[in-house]
């Protein structure tokens, strides 16, 4: 039985990965200079229209930016994971291909979220400031389209290349 090696992750995905978390950096950095500027209480839910739904104490500012790392890590570690190859119960192990699909999409949908996250950081910032907001309506639209974009690629893709080995 022959050994599978490693499957390397694209040149690209470290890259990317690079850019958007130094992205994420500078908003959470801006943001911890920016929080003695805070009132009390902010908005911590909008609702698509602009309208301030609830209320909360400025420390919920960070609320969602901890939910994006968390997904970020998560999402990091099961690229990571799909590098390898598994065995899998009376079933053949994945092909290189199929592996790097999963890499590449992992890495897509990570990066995508944690990018988001920033952005909704940045307008959450700016609204707690007393300014108007940069997020609109259609921004999280695109953002969900985007999304799902990337889920259809990745399984199309990995049901190709299931027909294909």
């Amino acid at each position: 039985m022959q050994t599978q090696q490693k499957t390397p992750t694209p040149r690209f995905c470290h890259q990317l990965t690079v850019i958007v978390a130094t992205i994420f950096l500078a908003g959470f950095t801006a943001t911890l200079i920016q929080y003695r500027k805070l009132p009390a209480t902010i908005p911590v839910l909008q609702s698509f229209t602009s309208d301030h739904a609830q209320f909360g104490p400025k420390i919920a500012i960070f609320y969602l930016p901890f939910i994006a790392l968390m997904l970020f890590l998560l999402l990091h570690y099961l690229e990571i994971k799909a590098a390898y190859p598994m065995m899998r119960k009376n079933k053949p192990p994945l092909s290189h291909s199929q592996r790097q699909n999963g890499i590449i999409t992992f890495c897509l949908i990570k990066n995508s979220i944690l990018l988001y996250f920033t952005y909704s950081l940045f307008n959450d910032l700016t609204i707690a400031l007393g300014r108007n907001r940069i997020l609109q309506q259609w921004h999280a639209y695109l953002f969900l389209f985007l999304l799902c974009g990337i889920f259809s690629m990745g399984i199309v893709r990995g049901i190709l290349l299931n027909k294909k080995g």
